[in-house]
């Protein structure tokens, strides 16, 4: 969980902002349009995430918007803190004293800190109507409740009840159009659901109160029912009666809200616009240098969510580039791919050639060279990142991942060789198709890798380091792994368990892992429907966090909702309506379905045609380890709900 604090109280703002460098100064005008955005975690972990950063430089520069930002206090679930009402960094002014109060999330883990925002501000509520009729008979404290990011573009269901808009996709091309329509609907004096109606109409801006999911009996989503969304004229441009249906001139049946992304993103630079060294990465200036992968691992939100793969060109990141050396001693490459990019060894080179340190935030296995190698350890890059996933190249096939252990080893010894000290291996347990094998081939190659930059680096008489850092499958909407069921929390502790064992006796190797419970809640979210919501309501309404939550894992919270275990490790049918099917992600269900095969019965599976016989079939295939825990899931389910 992003749980980072500062250890400094929330009144201490104005240290933080003596602290910041502005690389691009907010455009200095009048504005009629005032926007909060806020980050649902403290100001370390906000301003660490340069989407967030992105977002806010764009909003500034937005023709007639006054923008702050906010962030989480520490001691959030502390009274004393809670009975205290949250402001926003720049002027102090309650978070809720706006016309649109804006979410970024780029994770599912901060959603409880979500809906304890809103509390705080005086505006959660389940009940979109209730938030229409308040906007439209209350000057103050009703602003449209925005949110986008990653976590909401993969499924937006388990937070849209108390969510007014949320944005799909990216946001470079979307925010004009936002402000300026929300602009015009104000000046023509448009009620609420009014102008949610204009705002529904922009690519990319999905209404939810504008679509109803149904449940069968058995708890699994029915379908969706697309209400009608009202069309203005001229003739509807004043005020309506809040007690009445909004006045309109007709109504069409709401489209399906589609993710929005952006062609050429050399048009848009996307790079650290504020410098601080309160964050994880302290002064260093960070700069995208793609979207995307083409490596698409089964169980990879980046490798789906983000097609089509996009590089920037060379010669808008050596702009870049530029610009963050004339403030920064650092320059950091963020991407999903980064070493995929075709200029990346010259890029890191040039910044190394001033002194300046460059970094990569991903690296391939299968991309590292020589070349590259050497331009990392000219810029004193002291630890790098490999992520082989898996030990075995048989499970690592299986969840689409493209390399062999020759090239992560040799990798591993080049980057040694290079100089560097420091080596972080990501691993993942529980992956479909996972066995007791494939948990020993992942202490062997580990203990390979060791070996391999343990002897690089003996002439140096710096020996080198390993890390493992362990972490459970969780599967992920619009992936082809979205299907599969989450191992349970006692089968995950005993996997770790088993590593921990095998490694502890090997020199020069730590372990590192994310707590099965932590994984299993993000499951919860990753995976959850709009019932959901009163989950996370139910918590904040008795002050509690998400661990209260993860006690009752297989108990009802909240009536008609589902337990934790049904939407965590439950196998999701080939055949079942899928909550996030509600928005268009752009992503082919038929190619998720062929790549979720394709882990089963190997890369030549192709899918012929989608009819009953073969959806039976495919239902067959079930992980033998699984099959119990699968049948109490469902026994759970039909005994202990009623819809």
């Amino acid at each position: 969980m992003n749980s980072r604090r500062s250890s400094e109280p929330h009144a201490d703002n104005r240290r933080l902002r003596a602290l910041e460098t502005h690389v691009d100064p907010p455009v200095a005008q009048g504005g009629d349009l005032r926007i909060h955005l806020v980050y649902p975690n403290s100001y370390w972990v906000a301003m660490s995430n340069l989407g967030f950063q992105a977002v806010y430089r764009l909003f500034s520069q937005a023709p007639g918007v006054v923008i702050e930002r906010g962030f989480l206090p520490d001691h959030p679930y502390d009274s004393k803190v809670y009975d205290q009402r949250w402001r926003t960094f720049e002027s102090s002014r309650p978070l809720a004293d706006c016309d649109v109060l804006a979410f970024s999330l780029s994770f599912e883990t901060d959603y409880p800190h979500l809906f304890r925002m809103l509390s705080n501000a005086g505006v959660l509520s389940l009940d979109p109507a209730a938030r229409a009729q308040h906007a439209d008979t209350e000057k103050f404290n009703a602003p449209i409740i925005l949110a986008g990011g990653t976590s909401v573009t993969l499924n937006p269901e388990p937070v849209a009840d108390v969510l007014d808009v949320i944005m799909l996709g990216e946001a470079e091309e979307w925010i004009g159009e936002f402000a300026a329509t929300l602009r015009d609907a104000r000046a023509a004096g448009l009620n609420r659901v009014d102008s949610l109606a204009r705002l529904a109409a922009i690519e990319g801006v999905y209404v939810p109160q504008f679509y109803t999911p149904s449940y069968e009996s058995s708890g699994l989503v029915k379908g969706f029912a697309h209400s009608s969304i009202p069309t203005l004229t001229s003739a509807s441009t004043t005020p309506t009666d809040t007690a009445n249906t909004p006045t309109v001139s007709e109504c069409l049946p709401a489209p399906k809200a589609r993710r929005r992304f952006v062609k050429d993103l050399s048009k848009f630079p996307t790079y650290s616009g504020i410098l601080t060294p309160e964050t994880e990465f302290r002064s260093m200036f960070l700069t995208e240098t793609g979207r995307g992968c083409e490596m698409g691992c089964r169980f990879c939100v980046a490798g789906y969510i983000y097609r089509p793969v996009r590089k920037r060109s060379e010669e808008s990141l050596t702009d870049t580039v530029k610009i963050g050396l004339e403030h920064s001693d650092a320059v950091g490459f963020v991407g999903a791919s980064v070493s995929s990019h075709k200029a990346i060894a010259k890029l890191a080179s040039q910044v190394a050639e001033t002194g300046a340190r460059a970094s990569l935030s991903s690296l391939m296995s299968q991309k590292v060279n020589r070349v590259l190698a050497a331009s990392l350890s000219e810029s004193e890059y002291k630890t790098v990142a490999l992520a082989p996933e898996a030990g075995s190249e048989r499970l690592r096939r299986a969840a689409g991942k493209r390399v062999s252990n020759n090239q992560v080893v040799e990798a591993a010894r080049d980057l040694a060789e290079a100089g560097i000290r420091g080596f972080k291996l990501y691993f993942i347990v529980g992956l479909p198709t996972e066995t007791n094998q494939d948990l020993e081939a992942l202490v062997s190659l580990a203990n390979e890798v060791r070996s391999a930059v343990v002897e690089a680096s003996r002439e140096s008489g710096k020996a080198a380091w390993v890390v493992l850092s362990v972490n459970p499958f969780i599967p992920k909407a619009n992936t082809p792994f979205q299907w599969e069921p989450m191992l349970s929390q006692t089968e995950l502790n005993k996997k770790i368990a088993h590593i921990r064992a095998a490694i502890k006796r090997i020199p020069n190797i730590e372990l590192h892992f994310e707590p099965p419970k932590e994984s299993y809640f993000q499951a919860l979210l990753s995976r959850g429907d709009r019932r959901v919501a009163r989950l996370l309501y139910a918590a904040e309404q008795q002050g509690k966090d998400w661990k209260w939550l993860l006690q009752q894992g297989s108990e009802r919270l909240a009536a008609e909702v589902p337990p934790i275990d049904f939407y965590a490790m439950r196998r999701f049918g080939f055949d079942e309506v899928l909550p996030w099917e509600i928005v268009d992600s752009r992503i082919d269900r038929r190619l998720l379905l062929r790549e979720a095969m394709r882990a089963h019965h190997g890369e030549d599976y192709t899918l012929e045609a989608e009819g009953a016989e073969e959806l039976a079939e495919i239902e067959e295939i079930q992980r033998p380890e699984l099959a119990t825990t699968r049948a109490l899931v469902e026994s759970s389910v039909r005994s202990d709900l009623s819809f």
